[in-house]
């Protein structure tokens, strides 16, 4: 019988460690958003004191911890409650794929209360929502993460906060938000009568710079790899090894550091010790996640990436050579997403350049492409922009790194001349097109030669 390609154990991977290099994965103490959290616990401090919380609104680009410091933090209060036989309630709803306050009004009475009242009308939803906080009773704290996916719709963020003062809840109920979002410009856009009641609070994560992400690969690392731990020092000067042990319930540096008795903020990372990491993978890997987005998700993508990849070559250590092509296959993953995520217009654009680079078409001009567009959207029956709106378009193609559009010297009166190019090979970007039902029918080999031989008879 041939032996399986599939095995019980790794010989880079601890066992059980995969998981903590998933995104699902959160950490139970985050030291680089230290300021962040003190800001958070500023917050939610007067729920201590059987009151309600203030109103918080977290922001920053993905992967900067913001979940992940709300739900330590969040823990950290529930466990005082607890001790303290204190009335609190807290709920986690993530706002992704909801884009009106009804929706979200609903979704919050079938986890409050039990009951999804959808088809009532928004008062009477609402009348459900302020009951279900009434049975409850006490401070209710509602984190609603992506709260950006509710645009302008903030009938139920204007509420919300307000319950209690319009005396839509009991007095002795405590309600209240924190929304995190992606979306920096996001409040700026609620009516102003919204953004005043919603948000008492405002803290801001920063992307992490390129330190900060090889400390939180080192430690995800130290749980997640075979034959791997970390060396701190002391204040005093002594270096001390860590590892991490995995039969914990959470593996968490927290526990390792109580049990020797050593204050783990005034300790500094040294290094990762590690017989299956080289000691340039954790450093590439936090540089190539800094540089593009500062973002502790992407940098340990990158690493997982890596470590299946050596894996399956065999190897049994992960090296420079396996996170080059990890953050190679990991970018092309990043824009083919990008592509498939695009309108039709957005489509059409990428569509025309493809063919002319499939034509031999090199230094395409925003009228070439123009051309090929209308054929495009005539065969597709869909509706044609004209030619500045459709080069916006292809500007958006540029910003998502799907193509490469360059400025030339000079353009038509009133306007900024382009050469446009693929940045992805032209199959990668036909594989994604034919999966759209509008371009089912569109052979891009034929109108390649179709466009071909059409300039061969103009020239």
């Amino acid at each position: 019988m041939d032996s399986s390609p599939y095995s019980t154990t790794s010989e880079i991977f601890a066992v059980g460690g995969e998981d903590y290099l998933k995104e699902g994965h959160t950490p139970t103490t985050l030291p680089e958003r230290r300021d962040e959290i003190l800001k958070l616990r500023r917050s939610l401090k007067p729920a201590a004191r059987g009151a309600g919380a203030e109103n918080t609104f977290l922001s920053g680009k993905a992967g900067q911890g913001k979940t992940a410091a709300a739900k330590a933090e969040l823990a950290e209060l529930e466990a005082f409650a607890d001790a303290q036989d204190l009335d609190l309630t807290t709920v986690f709803f993530s706002c992704e794929g909801i884009s009106s306050s009804y929706t979200l009004a609903c979704g919050l009475c079938e986890v409050l209360g039990g009951e999804n009242p959808n088809g009532h009308p928004m008062q009477k939803v609402l009348d459900h929502l302020w009951d279900a906080m009434n049975d409850i009773g006490g401070t209710v704290i509602i984190v609603l993460d992506e709260i950006d996916n509710l645009g302008t719709d903030d009938k139920i963020l204007y509420s919300l906060p307000r319950a209690r003062d319009k005396d839509y809840v009991n007095d002795d109920v405590y309600p209240s938000i924190i929304g995190i979002s992606n979306d920096l410009k996001w409040r700026d856009n609620l009516d102003p009568a919204a953004k005043d009641s919603l948000y008492d609070d405002s803290i801001f994560f920063a992307p992490y710079d390129a330190n900060e992400l090889r400390d939180i690969l080192s430690r995800r690392a130290s749980k997640a790899f075979r034959d791997t731990s970390l060396v701190y020092e002391t204040p005093d000067g002594e270096e001390f090894e860590l590892s991490v042990d995995l039969d914990d319930d959470d593996g968490s540096l927290a526990t390792t550091f109580d049990a020797i008795d050593v204050d783990r903020a005034d300790c500094t990372l040294l290094r990762i010790d590690s017989d299956v990491l080289s000691d340039d993978v954790i450093p590439l890997c936090a540089a190539y996640a800094a540089q593009d987005k500062g973002s502790a998700r992407q940098a340990i993508k990158y690493l997982r990436k890596a470590a299946a990849i050596a894996e399956s070559e065999g190897d049994a250590r992960v090296e420079e050579e396996h996170v080059r092509t990890a953050q190679g296959e990991a970018e092309r993953e990043l824009i083919i997403e990008g592509m498939e995520q695009l309108t039709t217009q957005g489509h059409l654009a990428l569509a025309a350049v493809t063919i002319l680079e499939l034509g031999g078409h090199t230094g395409i001009r925003t009228r070439d492409v123009y051309e090929v567009y209308k054929s495009l959207s005539d065969h597709i029956d869909a509706d044609q922009l004209a030619q500045r709106r459709m080069r916006d378009h292809l500007i958006e193609l540029d910003m998502l790194s799907i193509i490469r559009a360059r400025k030339s010297a000079s353009g038509s009166v009133g306007g900024e001349a382009y050469t446009f190019e693929l940045r992805v090979e032209p199959s990668t970007a036909i594989d994604v097109l034919e999966a759209v039902s509008r371009f089912d029918s569109v052979d891009f080999d034929d109108l390649a030669k179709n466009w071909l031989n059409e300039q061969q008879k103009l020239g």
